[in-house]
């Protein structure tokens, strides 16, 4: 009643997956969002906007 397509043979790479994955590894280079101390999550939060705003400045400027 149904078919089904082929499962591919091998390792496939996702493209979302990736741009997650891509976006995971920017972050992490902000150690500062590596580690939680932070008690509200507000902080932690604004800490986020900083180092992405840090990474688009960084971008706009090479």
């Amino acid at each position: 009643m149904f078919t089904t397509a082929p499962a591919p043979s091998g390792f496939v790479v996702m493209p979302k997956r990736w741009v997650v994955e891509r976006t995971h590894a920017w972050n992490e280079r902000a150690r500062r969002l590596i580690m939680h101390h932070d008690r509200l999550f507000d902080v932690s939060e604004a800490w986020a906007w900083l180092a992405e705003a840090r990474m688009l400045a960084r971008r706009l400027t090479t």
